[in-house]
């Protein structure tokens, strides 16, 4: 992106505006769903047709949830349900940037999805204007000659205008002809609310900025080469092996068994729920935010197991990872049973109740 900047700023900023566009005094509902597919696609454009960096393959896995839980967003109004949605797509948003490279994010202990997420942060405030400082810098050694560019007029405007407005507000407090004088030309501009238009452009730039960094992040910080999972943990590895594998192994039993009961809903559908003497309502009401809040929970507990868990042979490291893949497993199950859930409803009834 060094080669071309201005584009890493127009996609930014871009994607600021539709941010202030979509969710400007209107509730989330879809917009939230459309907003991560523009963030998705803005980011793949810089990444891939600019950068020319590729992906690592694992780390495109996690496309496929993120668009199933912004889906959840908009076709379910359950406040438990739209929470735990909202926050595992962001989640996920977050794992795909710090792992783009790297694709890592299967091997990832509690403390790396910590370590990770704080450097992405750190990254969101810091990394585009070390990124403008390195381009300038390169472009001198290189001998370029300076290229005209509006960005000092437009960085100086958007600093004059809250100045100017702070000012403006308090000699207008002061005045009371100046002040019928100013609400006058801003009538004659049509900008009679030009406090709110400021907010907005201060947050849409905010906004594009902090964007900026997670672009930056992911081209450049995303490879994680070394990871904290298997050293020893800032609490302690305190938990024996044997109490987390009757744990997680419990847990996986019980996730067995409920899958058994939910693959006669796949093959069977309509037939089997009226058998049991369910209405499509029941059935697709009755477990839906359930069965996300065990997604939620089911991640919590691997992370929590793994990073206070001794694992001191190689076969106890390896089943501990088995059975934590065989739960990931068995929760996409669970989810896929969810969207059945959803498919049967409209079936029925549209999305209207």
């Amino acid at each position: 992106m060094k080669s071309n900047p201005n584009r890493l700023w127009l996609v930014a900023v871009a994607l600021g505006w539709a941010f202030d566009f979509l969710f400007w005094k209107h509730a989330p509902g879809v917009n939230f769903a459309i907003y991560v597919v523009m963030c998705l696609v803005g980011g793949m454009y810089l990444l891939l047709g600019v950068e020319k960096t590729r992906p690592a393959r694992d780390a495109l896995w996690l496309l496929i949830p993120i668009l199933f839980f912004a889906t959840v967003t908009f076709v379910r109004a359950e406040p438990l349900t739209a929470f735990l949605a909202h926050f595992l797509t962001l989640f996920l948003l977050g794992v795909f940037v710090i792992t783009y490279l790297g694709g890592r994010w299967v091997w990832y202990g509690l403390w790396d999805y910590v370590t990770g997420f704080l450097k992405l942060g750190g990254n969101m405030l810091v990394k585009p204007l070390t990124f403008s400082a390195e381009v300038r810098k390169e472009s001198a050694e290189r001998g370029d000659p300076p290229k005209r560019s509006a960005w000092p007029v437009v960085r100086g405007l958007i600093i004059a205008l809250p100045i100017v407005a702070i000012f403006a507000a308090l000699l207008s407090s002061a005045d009371a002809v100046f002040e019928k004088g100013l609400h006058d030309f801003l009538y004659a501009l049509n900008l009679d609310n030009l406090p709110e238009l400021i907010f907005r452009l201060c947050y849409i730039l905010v906004g594009a900025y902090l964007l900026a960094g997670v672009f930056l992040h992911a081209a450049t910080q995303s490879k994680d080469e070394t990871l904290l999972n298997g050293q020893k943990s800032v609490l302690g590895q305190f938990l024996g092996f044997t109490e987390s594998a009757i744990v997680l192994g419990s847990v996986a039993i019980l996730f067995v068994s409920f899958v058994v009961v939910q693959f006669q809903y796949f093959f069977g559908g309509q037939a089997n729920i009226h058998i049991d003497g369910y209405t499509f309502s029941e059935y697709a009401r009755r477990g839906f935010g359930e069965l996300v809040a065990v997604a939620f929970f089911s991640l919590l507990l691997i992370l929590g197991f793994g990073a206070v868990t001794r694992r001191e042979s190689e076969t106890q490291r390896k089943t501990f990872s088995a059975l934590s893949v065989g739960i990931v497993a068995l929760v996409l199950v669970m989810l896929v049973s969810a969207y059945r859930r959803l498919v049967l409803y409209e079936t029925a009834y549209g999305f209207s109740e």
